[in-house]
């Protein structure tokens, strides 16, 4: 194993540190040991050279005086052997020498130490005297060799000692790291399992350190992980289901319809399977919603769902378009297959028995049906020829079914179907559409507040504009409409760069645009692109196409919102129980459906609900709009109600060249 690759181990690394940091304070403790040690030595040596000098004054003293040199002799003898000095010498006071003693050698002029660098004999000059006269002059050498002898064994002891300690310690350490670090390599383990996605994790507890609590708060930390995946993942499968389904009957919804039926086809057209497209509606459901309600005619659809739901087999697909709109895809199916399932749904629906408000409701419905791929290889057609054998179907009576045949359809509904579908495609191609804008007013002092596009087709022939009303129902139903919004999206946005001063502009978008969830980006991407603030757009969406895919609506709104549009909930109060969601649409502004504003002087009840609606709408923070204002009777009538904006004929019509544009 490499340094570094040793050195990558905490364990090492936490051994390595600590010995490093031990080595040093031992070095540390072991020279001042030394130190102190020959320090200590040198004090009891020269204390020694002080005790001899008393006792060598007092035993020379006499002989000097008595001049017995023989006596002085045998004293520095005795004193050399005794006393451990290497050299003694006494002198009078003319320096002559009177005795010596021990080996000669060098002898320093002053008392002091000797040889060289290093201290090797501590030097003495004693002058000897008695009586305060004195007799001649003791020099004498003590050798101090003893004392680097002594610092160099107190070095080697220390040193062993020191490295013995720094032995044990590595192996405590090393006990202690293997202690510590085996839980921290458990811990690592089970955050790799952790984050392979395994939970079930088996960590060591109880213990009250630092490690036992972060092991602790590991595993807490690691359960809230696992509840929120689990969190994240119902919510993943909620939103996929939200996205696939309908919110209000648990169906399919149209964009799962959409690219179901493509699949389809593609199939069909691969392997030649035959099938059918089997598309019905309730006969008489707008007068069921407008007499009962909107949670009447929910609870209805429910119902209905359910119970044609249990017709439908394995290889069928039921679907909510929206409203009372349901469609069901047949795929590999006969013709006779085929007619007995529109047989079983048209009989079980028309036998069903419903009380609405006490009352009795008798339910029927009329279905088209397309055979593919016979009859149509593509959505947009098959759908198309779907809604035409419908309309034969209600043509028929109701209550009833009718297989599409081209020969038998020279109703003036269904060579609109297949008229208008080409005339809208080549208006999108050839740029027929045009956009004239209408005034919003606020009230009370009509000031111009916004105004509102309004799509119209050129026709080449007679160099009219077409209203909508003639093919946006078929654009609704062939799907066309998603292009036409992003049309209008782009051509509002763009006339907003063109005229900064401009106030904002409303644009409506089709129901059918909800369950496209590109579209809010889309209007995101555009307005950034042309550098066009959000609040300048105001977003209309009519209020019987939001209530008919409240899931859809509530997403696009609240992501407009965010966006900083403003959202407007058109043809408002055609049923009366829409105050009930407008806790679920956040609109900011409502526009009342024209019924109730256009004969609003004369009709009583057209004026309580209108009062009703702005008073309502008020008290949630919401403005209001009152569309179809065509004289000044029924302007005062709104300015007394309070109305915060008007718009119609009296007001101003539609135009291409607005005084807005500037």
């Amino acid at each position: 194993m490499s340094i570094p690759q040793l050195f990558s181990s905490l364990r090492a690394r936490l051994v390595v540190a600590v010995l490093v940091v031990q080595a040093l304070l031992l070095g540390m403790l072991i020279y001042e040991h030394v130190q102190d040690l020959g320090e200590r030595l040198q004090e009891q040596a020269t204390l020694r050279a002080q005790q001899l000098t008393v006792l060598l004054n007092a035993s020379l003293s006499v002989p000097l005086i008595q001049a017995d040199f023989a006596a002085a002799q045998e004293v520095l003898d005795e004193t050399q052997k005794q006393g451990g000095l290497s050299y003694l010498k006494l002198t009078d006071l003319r320096g002559r020498l009177v005795a010596e003693s021990g080996g000669r050698g060098k002898f320093a002029a002053e008392a002091g130490h000797e040889g060289g660098g290093g201290v090797e004999a501590l030097s003495l000059e004693v002058p000897i005297s008695m009586a305060g006269q004195q007799l001649g002059v003791l020099y004498f050498q003590m050798p101090l060799g003893f004392l680097e002898s002594a610092k160099q064994h107190a070095l080697w002891d220390s040193l062993a000692i020191g490295l013995v300690a720094m032995l044990v310690s590595a192996v405590v350490l090393a006990m202690l790291t293997v202690w510590i670090t085996r839980r921290l390599g458990q811990l690592t383990a089970a955050a790799d399992k952790v984050a392979a996605g395994d939970y079930d994790l088996d960590l060591p507890l109880g213990h009250q350190d630092e490690v036992g609590r972060a092991i602790v708060a590991f595993k807490q930390m690691t359960e809230s992980i696992r509840v929120r995946e689990e969190e994240l993942r119902e919510s993943r499968n909620y939103l996929l289901y939200l996205a696939e389904r309908d919110s209000l009957t648990g169906l399919y919804n149209r964009h799962f319809f959409r690219h179901e039926l493509q699949r389809r086809l593609d199939e069909s057209a691969r392997s030649g399977i035959e099938g059918a497209l089997l598309l019905f509606d309730l006969d008489e459901f707008k007068l069921i919603n407008d007499s009962f309600g909107h949670q009447v005619g929910d609870e209805l659809l429910i119902t209905i769902a359910n119970e044609v739901g249990h017709l439908v087999r394995r290889n069928e697909t039921f679907c909510r378009l929206g409203g009372d709109e349901f469609v069901l895809i047949a795929h590999s199916a006969s013709e006779s297959e085929i007619e007995a399932l529109a047989d079983r749904i048209v009989s079980a629906l028309g036998a069903m028995r419903y009380e609405a408000g006490g009352q009795p409701v008798r339910l029927s419905c009329s279905m088209g049906v397309a055979l593919y791929p016979s009859q149509a290889q593509d959505p947009e057609t098959l759908l198309a020829c779907a809604d035409a054998a419908m309309y034969q179907a209600k043509q028929q009576g109701k209550n009833t079914w009718q297989l599409y045949r081209p020969e038998r359809d020279s109703t003036e509904a269904h060579l609109a179907v297949l008229t208008w579908k080409e005339r809208i495609n080549v208006a999108l191609e050839a740029g027929q559409f045009r956009l004239v804008y209408q005034g919003v007013y606020a009230m009370p002092k009509r000031r111009l507040a916004h105004v509102e596009a309004l799509l119209r087709m050129y026709d080449e022939d007679s160099g009219r504009l077409i209203t909508p009303n003639h093919f946006i129902p078929i654009a609704e139903r062939s799907g066309q409409i998603l292009e036409i919004d992003r049309w209008v999206i782009r051509e509002c946005i763009r006339q907003l760069r063109l005229h900064p001063a401009m106030p904002p502009i409303a644009i409506n978008v089709s129901g059918r645009s909800f369950d496209d969830p590109t579209l809010p980006g889309f209007i995101a991407e555009q307005l950034r692109v042309q550098e066009v603030e959000p609040k300048r757009l105001v977003v209309e969406l009519t209020e019987t196409a939001a209530l008919s895919d409240m899931a859809d609506a509530e997403r696009f709104i609240r992501e407009l919102r965010d966006l900083g549009c403003h959202i407007c909930l058109d043809d408002f109060g055609a049923g009366f129980a829409s105050f009930a969601y407008l806790k679920h649409i956040a609109a900011d502004t409502i526009k009342i459906d024209g019924m109730f504003i256009r004969d609003l002087p004369k009709d009583a009840q057209s004026q309580v609900f209108v009062k009703a609606m702005i008073e309502v709408a008020r008290g949630l923070g919401v403005t209001t709009i009152a569309e179809c204002v065509e004289d000044e009777a029924t302007l005062a009538v709104l300015r007394k109600f309070g109305v915060d904006y008007v718009q119609g004929y009296h007001l101003g019509r539609p135009q291409a060249d607005h005084t807005a544009l500037g």
